[in-house]
């Protein structure tokens, strides 16, 4: 049934979709080989020696999530073959920068014809999946392989939940083809169990993205972010980060409400995907009226920011140190139903964090950062330019907060460890047979 739906529905639907997005726009043009199954030359599975451990992250939030989890796993296996496959070209990005030690490459569609022959080629002693993209002929091929199976970071979003639920009976057959689910807390276990994963597998273990940033933080990161956006450390700077369509507008308005009673507060938009820039731009110039922002492109020709000039950010993989420069930081993806960008990452900045009210991707980062009083919660334009107005009236309490709130959340950091050493358990296993 589900290859029947693949081949008479998904086929023509993604036809139609991305031919013209690949043939006109030229977006997916580098990873349209892999998704046909052609693995890249420098993979060179046959020279891989044993055991090979095969981790699957689908985007940029996966990829940083399963870093920390690759490099405990080759400190404790380090003569193991290890490839990571995404799903997405930023996420392939991110891989190659963040994930040095391992050969990357993108994971085919999930028909058997494309899927089938990659598996067999490379044939895993142990596959990971991170958090919940459960592809079936994926994972029937590495069975029939005799790959052991392992979920880790496992999440079911508020938003899957019902979806993952209505669908019990076709998923639960999927599920079983898994040999341990490492939840990342006691609900996700309870809703994985729900679904259909048999509760004999399931491991809380925690959540592997408090293991994706370091304990300490750089000011030479600071310091060259600054730099580029002609500001000095004394500069009051607000950090709208992965942005979605429909956020910017109410961070403009609230931008310039807040402008009235700090004059010299400088707006810095990151929105999520770099190719939506120019509509960022032409929300800027031509339905609120601003002078043309500034790009970070253009600082790598020599030019500066003028004064009062607002910054987007036209380059992916520098958020994390935009961050350290902020007074105040808006998260995106939080104001419209897309789950909630990562808070983790100005949290560990010690930063107050705003966002809105859709962030059941990072409930444990959000409850912690609400807890500690350095975060807060906004619906609107209003409420989201009191808040930053708050931030910057009262800087030295809110310091204070989020410095409470970052060390929360560095004790949860271990997940990565645990994971890796479970994994490393398997794989001794495997070898003792």
């Amino acid at each position: 049934m589900y290859n029947a739906l693949l081949h008479t529905v998904a086929a023509p639907i993604l036809l139609f979709y991305y031919g013209p997005k690949i043939l006109f726009g030229g977006k997916y043009r580098r990873s349209i080989y892999g998704k046909f199954g052609i693995l890249p030359p420098d993979l060179e599975v046959e020279r891989m020696p044993r055991p090979r451990i095969w981790f699957h992250a689908v985007s940029v939030g996966e990829v940083n999530a399963l870093q920390p989890l690759v490099s405990e796993t080759i400190n404790l296996l380090p003569n193991a073959s290890v490839v990571v496959s995404t799903g997405t070209e930023t996420g392939q990005d991110t891989a190659k920068h963040i994930i040095t030690k391992a050969k990357t490459f993108y994971l085919p569609l999930d028909f058997p014809q494309f899927i089938g022959p990659v598996v067999e080629k490379i044939k895993p002693d142990v596959f990971v999946l991170m958090e919940t993209e459960l592809w079936p002929n994926l994972l029937y091929y590495l069975k029939k392989h005799d790959a052991d199976i392992l979920l880790a970071n496992g999440r079911i979003s508020d938003r899957s939940y019902p979806r993952y639920r209505l669908m019990r009976t076709f998923f639960s057959k999927t599920l079983d083809h898994i040999d341990l689910f490492l939840m990342a807390s006691d609900l996700d276990a309870q809703r994985i169990e729900a679904i259909g994963a048999r509760k004999s597998r399931i491991i809380v273990t925690g959540n592997t993205k408090f293991d994706s940033f370091p304990a300490g933080t750089d000011d030479s990161a600071m310091h060259r972010i600054l730099r580029l956006i002609n500001a000095t450390p004394h500069t009051r700077v607000f950090v709208a980060g992965s942005t979605h369509s429909g956020e910017e507008d109410t961070v403009l308005g609230a931008y310039l409400d807040v402008l009235r009673d700090f004059p010299d507060l400088v707006l810095v938009i990151v929105p999520r995907h770099v190719e939506r820039v120019q509509e960022v731009v032409s929300l800027i110039t031509q339905e609120k009226g601003i002078p043309a922002p500034f790009l970070r492109s253009m600082a790598d020709k020599g030019l500066a920011r003028k004064e009062g000039q607002i910054v987007v950010w036209d380059r992916m993989g520098e958020l994390k140190d935009i961050y350290s420069t902020a007074s105040v930081v808006f998260v995106g993806g939080s104001l419209v139903p897309k789950g909630g960008q990562n808070i983790i990452e100005p949290a560990m900045w010690e930063k107050t964090v705003i966002f809105g009210p859709y962030t059941e991707d990072f409930r444990d980062a959000r409850d912690i950062l609400l807890r500690c009083g350095s975060g807060i919660e906004v619906k609107d334009c209003k409420a989201l330019a009191e808040a930053v107005r708050r931030i910057l009236s009262h800087p030295t309490r809110h310091s204070v907060a989020a410095r409470a709130a970052k060390n929360v959340l560095l004790s949860h950091r271990g997940s990565a460890k645990r994971d890796a050493e479970i994994i490393a358990d398997r794989v001794r296993a495997r070898q003792k047979r």
